[in-house]
């Protein structure tokens, strides 16, 4: 079979899957946010004032923000189409935006045009329930767009993004409203830019079928509560360092972590510092301040993706 005609089967094999009917949805009453990154970003509120000039990546003549719009306009038609109830949001988040779940839709760019790739992040403030958000997405959209996961990029802007950053910003989610940003592919690379443009609906497809399965993954009884916000960020910048169960070097050593390595602290005792234990972790951790430089969140300006 030569190139055209496997290209042929593809397209078709594609169209068949984008006019699958939808099931119907599980649940009624289920609302979810999809903000259209940097659209509109010039009516920012004051608060965050330095992202008004904010607008995106640039490649192939072809702007950030229109691929954005076109294709989150093209997922929330698939979830309406599924009974669920869609907010498009623009850069202002309503303050203290609540839904059933949140996505911030970008797409990446970079000095290079051989990086490539997808990736999605929750907050600084991990919680089950985005978590949960995230790994949906590696479900559905990597396995339908092709792309690879660009995971090892994913950048402190993304995990500091400031729709996400609860309580720090009045326009922000809500703290119990699962959240995540999603960039949908590299805009200077061509075959990504060319999958973008060509193939929106694919995309978009791919961004609902996520949002679906994490609307229907939600534990009978909800999730857990959410973390407490954390204020402190510490970066290690010694070659290993080691955590402990307790503030002191007499207590055993529970995980060692490489330089570069991000974590939050809970508490301040001393010389030595509480880490925030993820991802079901059970147990304390503790390490010194001598091993790590101190940042304060709230210190920080809002960050754009």
């Amino acid at each position: 079979m030569d190139g055209r005609a496997t290209q042929r089967l593809v397209t078709l094999a594609l169209a068949l899957l984008l006019l699958m009917p939808w099931p119907a949805a599980a649940q009624r009453g289920w609302r979810v946010g999809l903000q259209v990154g940097h659209w509109r970003a010039h009516e920012l509120p004051d608060e965050l004032a330095r992202l008004r000039t904010s607008t995106g990546a640039v490649a192939g003549n072809v702007r950030e923000v229109d691929v954005n719009l076109r294709i989150t306009n093209l997922a929330a038609a698939y979830l309406r189409a599924a009974d669920v109830s869609v907010d498009v949001l623009p850069a202002t988040v309503p303050p203290a935006y609540r839904a059933d779940a949140f996505l911030s839709i970008h797409a990446d760019g970079s000095p290079s045009p051989q990086a490539r790739g997808w990736k999605a992040a929750t907050h600084w403030r991990e919680w089950e329930a985005s978590l949960a958000l995230v790994e949906a997405l590696k479900a559905e959209y990597g396995a339908l767009t092709g792309l690879p996961w660009d995971g090892a990029r994913i950048t402190s802007n993304m995990r500091g993004y400031y729709a996400l950053s609860s309580r720090r910003f009045d326009h922000s989610v809500a703290m119990d409203t699962p959240a995540a940003i999603l960039e949908l592919g590299y805009l200077t690379n061509a075959a990504d830019r060319q999958l973008m443009l060509q193939q929106p609906e694919r995309l978009a497809r791919a961004i609902a079928n996520a949002l679906l399965r994490f609307l229907r993954s939600q534990p009978a009884n909800g999730w857990p509560d959410p973390p407490p916000l954390p204020d402190l960020r510490a970066t290690v910048v010694v070659a290993r360092a080691n955590l402990r169960a307790g503030p002191g070097t007499s207590f055993p050593i529970v995980r060692t972590v490489q330089r570069d390595r991000v974590l939050l602290i809970a508490e301040e005792r001393g010389a030595w510092l509480r880490v925030f234990s993820f991802r079901n972790t059970t147990g304390a951790r503790w390490i010194h301040r001598d091993m790590v430089r101190l940042q304060r969140l709230s210190d920080e300006p809002p960050r754009d993706s």
